[in-house]
């Protein structure tokens, strides 16, 4: 599944995907800890839900 998250540099909306948990699991996913900014290279970091 495809997230959106803004880059913190350029502001840029970046699509990151993510892996399902489970064979089954339709609502937890893993993303990545860190992308790069498809438009300037900037590392950015996936924020949490918490």
């Amino acid at each position: 599944m495809d997230f959106e998250f803004d880059c913190w540099s350029c502001e840029a909306t970046n699509t990151v995907y993510g892996e399902p948990l489970g064979f089954f699991s339709v609502h937890s996913y893993r993303l990545p800890y860190d992308w790069t900014c498809y438009w300037c290279d900037a590392i950015n970091i996936t924020p949490d839900d918490d």
